[in-house]
């Protein structure tokens, strides 16, 4: 008898996907948890249409060979191009942030320049000085 929850397919609209005729709020990436709090596992799909494909299903509904029930499926390969849509998004907002970033220390240099110019040569006199003292010490010894 073949496993119709393996022979599924799945289609994306908005945040549901349809999955055998069922319907199921949508995992964005890659699933962690079922809504039953049960583990996700990764299994391979045994069906003709979709062979030795690969895709996610919650441990509890995969065990009982559920089926039309409200439990993770989800195919691998759309979970990969979620989650990098994802990080393509976090990455965007990262680039944004640098910008600003660079534009406020662009902005600040000429304030920032001589604070830290006049630091530096405090700090290089204070290092000569206490070079100067030590090996004055070291040569009455």
């Amino acid at each position: 008898m073949s496993n119709p929850i393996t022979a599924a397919s799945s289609s994306t609209t908005g945040d549901i996907t349809v999955t055998s005729g069922l319907r199921q709020a949508r995992t964005a990436g890659i699933p962690r948890n079922c809504s039953c709090g049960e583990r996700i596992v990764e299994l391979i799909s045994k069906s003709r249409p979709n062979p030795y494909r690969r895709y996610y299903r919650c441990l509890y509904a995969a065990s009982l060979r559920l089926e039309k029930d409200d439990h993770i499926f989800k195919w691998v390969d759309e979970a990969f191009t979620d989650e990098i849509r994802q990080l393509h998004n976090q990455v965007r907002i990262v680039e944004e942030e640098v910008q600003l970033l660079k534009a406020t220390i662009r902005s600040e240099r000429p304030t920032l320049m001589p604070k830290i110019s006049g630091g530096c040569v405090l700090v290089i006199f204070v290092i000569s000085v206490v070079v100067v003292v030590v090996a004055g010490i070291m040569m009455y010894k």
